[in-house]
């Protein structure tokens, strides 16, 4: 052929009068077709591209467009499903948590853990005294209160959920206003604080404080004694607001006979168990090993689980080495007895002392070459108002020799008389502790003291004056006692018939930790 044949595809089927070329398929066949009616290739495949595109392009954009919105449905279901999971995760461990804390009163949720913030002070308690922390008391109250009230609980976890959102919002606001300048955003502290309050039960955050800033000593009469108050002067220069007074005959001897028959009866009933010895640090422990030319090892094993208690037969060891050289406490609180309400109204009317600032009552005796080291019953370098404003000790018998109650600073000191009471303030108005109100009970040299004493409190707070709940560890039989040795220096060992928490490794794992 003169000329070459160009060749081009169409449709099978498609009847025309040329020769065959190529091969033929299934869906196409090559011919041959005259030159004069040629169209150029280049044409023919450019229409077919352009109407190949107008057919498909459509669907490939519905497609497109489907698998976008599928996408971003499935990003948005993944999304929710993320947050709904999350939340379910949160409520399943918040309810192991709440499962596993029924049984220890001491554990509380995150928000209880920020309240105990409040507990950075490490109190040193009192003369011939006992470990009373306010806020200790008001978180197990709240503890309490939630394990037998569980709506409330879930009440306060959604109010802090909404609270969280608020402190969110708030964050947000503020953020742009630290920008425009106006206004300064609330403290991380401020917001947790906030959190806490929002958690803690409604009568707690509606309670309202009173301040006991002084004390007015005056003359009063009551079942027909004369009872003017004496100021015991300072034999030393200071420049100390502590002031010290005393009562003769303040209780009668019929009040002092009954306190010291119920304070030994109870003593009594508890001693048919020994006592587990406890103690506030390792180095308290050795310092009264050491004191006793004791040599012995302690091991872990020698502790009760969870404690800073010695187990069983370790406590009944140190009973014998310490040969049970310790003073004896036993507590009563406003309202269990009659006399409870007698006692604090007399002290209001010759002090001016306000019940409601007052805590528990305690009685303590003490045995032959027993007394309570130096020692404020305050605690010093804290803004802490809720602390020890002013303390009243009455002695129940006389003591033939010795137990004398002495404040060294101020060259004071009183020898035991039965119902004399002696009445000072650790305070000064401003509720700073005041260092010269430190003190001692000196030991007994002969015949046995016995003494009653309440503690008022600069601000008072909810749980003051309430018996606690006690803690369930360790294991221990109905009224088993427990001795408690406070700083070797600072304190003494001293058996209580009431449990706190002090003992236990978790509370003070906390209390070391807090920032």
């Amino acid at each position: 052929m003169g000329q070459r044949a160009k060749k081009r595809g169409v449709i099978a089927g498609v009847n025309m009068n040329s020769k065959v070329q190529g091969h033929t398929s299934k869906s196409t066949e090559i011919v041959t077709e005259p030159s004069s009616k040629r169209v150029p290739l280049s044409v023919i495949v450019l229409v077919g591209l352009t109407i190949l595109i107008a057919v498909i392009y459509p669907q490939l954009s519905e497609l497109a467009y489907g698998r976008v919105t599928k996408s971003e449905q499935l990003e948005t279901d993944g999304d929710s499903r993320s947050a709904k999971d999350t939340t379910s995760i949160r409520d399943d461990v918040a309810d192991n948590l709440s499962d596993s804390k029924q049984n220890d009163p001491l554990v509380e949720e995150d928000d209880d853990h920020q309240t105990t913030n409040d507990l950075k002070r490490a109190i040193h308690l009192a003369d011939d005294g006992d470990e009373e922390m306010p806020v200790k008391e008001e978180i197990i109250q709240s503890t309490e209160n939630k394990r037998h009230n569980p709506s409330r609980k879930n009440s306060a976890s959604s109010q802090n959920k909404n609270t969280k959102s608020k402190t969110k919002s708030s964050g947000d606001t503020s953020k742009s206003t630290k920008k425009g300048g106006s206004s300064s955003s609330p403290t991380k502290k401020q917001t947790k604080d906030r959190s806490n309050e929002q958690d803690l039960p409604k009568e707690v955050r509606d309670f309202k404080p009173t301040f006991q800033k002084t004390m007015s000593p005056k003359k009063i009469f009551a079942d027909g004694r004369r009872l003017p108050p004496i100021e015991l002067l300072p034999q030393k220069p200071n420049n100390s607001s502590v002031r010290v007074f005393l009562y003769n005959e303040f209780l009668s001897e019929a009040e002092c006979d009954g306190l010291m028959k119920v304070h030994d009866s109870h003593i009594a009933q508890a001693n048919k168990h020994d006592p587990f010895v406890c103690f506030d640090s390792i180095a308290t422990l050795r310092h009264h090993l050491k004191a006793n030319g004791v040599k012995v090892k302690v091991t872990p094993q020698d502790f009760m689980p969870g404690t800073l208690c010695m187990n069983a037969t370790f406590s009944s060891q140190l009973k014998s080495w310490l040969h049970s050289n310790w003073s004896y406490s036993t507590a009563f609180y406003p309202g269990e007895s009659r006399f409870s309400k007698v006692f604090e109204y007399r002290v209001k009317e010759a002090t001016s002392l306000l019940p409601e600032n007052g805590g528990k009552f305690q009685i303590t005796s003490y045995p032959v070459g027993i007394g309570y080291k130096t020692h404020t019953d305050c605690t010093e370098n804290t803004d802490d108002q809720r602390d020890r404003m002013a303390t009243i000790l009455v002695y129940l018998q006389d003591v033939e020799e010795g137990g004398e109650t002495m404040f060294p600073e101020l060259g004071i000191w009183v020898k035991p008389r039965k119902g004399r009471a002696l009445v000072w303030n650790n305070m000064n108005e401003d509720g700073k502790c005041e260092p010269m109100s430190v003190h001692k009970a000196a030991k007994v040299d002969k015949g046995h003291k016995y003494i009653i004493q309440r503690w008022y409190y600069y601000k008072s707070f909810y749980s003051l004056g309430k018996r606690p709940p006690e803690p369930e560890l360790p294991r221990r039989a109905e009224l088993q006692g427990r001795v408690s040795c406070d700083e070797y220096h600072h304190g003494s060992c001293r058996w209580y018939d009431e449990w706190n928490y002090d003992h236990l490794v978790d509370y003070i794992n906390r209390k070391a930790t807090l920032i």
